[in-house]
């Protein structure tokens, strides 16, 4: 199932993902390379990893392959991260 055919109450791929323990090593290595703050505000808090962009220098996908591309991930605490995908 796509994020376009996703249903009201499931979960999307995308949300499953966030939980897999693929998802979840690379997150760390973010975090830690990060020194586990938001690298907007310096808060220890709520920490989430922000895609800085989802394709490469060659414009290649890089989901599922973060771990190749850890340079394009940062860390942001929750409040930051809505910020970024909401700003104008």
């Amino acid at each position: 199932m796509s994020r376009l055919k996703h249903r009201r109450g499931r979960p999307s791929n995308y949300r499953l993902t966030l939980r897999s323990p693929y998802w979840e090593g690379v997150a760390r290595q973010v975090r830690m390379h990060d020194g586990h703050r938001c690298r907007l505000c310096g808060s220890r808090v709520e920490l989430e990893v922000h895609h800085l962009s989802y394709h490469d220098e060659n414009g290649q996908s890089i989901v599922g392959r973060e771990a190749e591309h850890l340079d394009l991930l940062i860390t942001l605490c929750s409040r930051c991260h809505q910020k970024q995908h909401h700003r104008s």
